[in-house]
């Protein structure tokens, strides 16, 4: 079929074509039927050392860090979701993360799933090294109350940046958890993490160094305990819809970090967002720029 620019569609059919370029659909596919995807490094857009490159910053970062300078790597050896080291607002830390975020199969995910009008969420590394518990079954609409819109208020498109196995501590996801539209209750949690639910719900994302792991907000996903000794890092890239207070803040980036990318990091960050007024009221030249995304259902 010929995709066209058809209005109804309000840009979402240059979206698809994007993902026909990049040879996706079947992802797109996966992403509505089962909640999650894996996306083939070879179908990223990215140089074949990109995943090195940015796994060498992000130990360079964990080694300079401070890990108890991030209140929660505090509690990585206690009851807590945090377990192994979460480094947090990576875009301002190098361009590599940059250019994580701008690459062609993460914005086409990222508008697919988000709408045109989609913001950055957050952008935060995960690193464990040696033996790692699980993290609890959960999804990320943090914050939404059950029940969950079915569209999905936020998404995940993870770099993943070493071999992702079950012995390496992986992510777990539940097949079809996202047409549930709630949370997971404490009586869902798979059996090797100590709750009743059968391990058989939980499928382990075998992945390669490069890949992308993309999920929706909605779908309950958690990690198998690590057993390896080595490295087992990601970057977890999140989007979500306009209405979406953002987790990390960006207001204050840099301009010299946005002008190679252009107007569209500008929208993605927040720069020419149009909430935040005061008595003087919205601009309306901001509103503008996401009016049209909000003419269709995807906006």
């Amino acid at each position: 079929m010929e995709i066209r620019d058809w209005k109804s569609m309000a840009g979402m059919a240059e979206t698809y074509r994007q993902a026909r370029e990049l040879g996706i659909e079947t992802n797109i596919a996966e992403l509505e039927t089962f909640g999650f995807t894996v996306i083939e490094p070879e179908k990223t857009g990215a140089a074949p050392d990109f995943a090195e490159r940015l796994f060498e910053k992000v130990m360079q970062i964990a080694r300079e860090e401070d890990d108890q300078a991030v209140e929660l790597n505090k509690h990585a050896d206690a009851e807590k979701p945090a377990f192994g080291r979460q480094l947090f607002h990576l875009l301002e830390r190098d361009p590599v993360f940059v250019e994580a975020v701008m690459n062609p199969a993460v914005q086409t995910m990222g508008r697919y799933l988000m709408g045109l009008s989609y913001r950055l969420f957050s952008m935060v590394a995960f690193v464990k090294e040696g033996s790692a518990r699980s993290t609890p079954m959960h999804c990320d609409s943090v914050g939404v109350p059950t029940p969950l819109p079915a569209y999905g208020s936020v998404c995940n498109v993870s770099w993943i940046l070493t071999d992702y196995t079950e012995e390496n501590g992986t992510l777990g996801m539940v097949p079809g958890s996202h047409r549930y539209c709630r949370h997971p209750t404490e009586y869902e949690q798979p059996r090797f993490i100590g709750g009743p639910m059968d391990d058989a719900m939980v499928t382990p994302v075998n992945a390669r160094p490069g890949s992308l792991a993309v999920f929706t907000g909605n779908t309950w996903h958690c990690t198998y305990p690590k057993t390896s000794a080595g490295v087992r890092a990601h970057i977890a890239t999140a989007f979500c819809r306009n209405y979406v207070n953002p987790a990390e803040a960006y207001e204050d980036i840099a301009d010299e970090i946005i002008a190679p990318y252009g107007p569209e990091l500008a929208r993605l960050v927040g720069k020419n967002a149009w909430q935040g007024y005061r008595a003087e009221g919205p601009k309306l030249e901001n509103m503008a720029l996401v009016r049209p995304a909000y003419q269709t259902q995807y906006g």
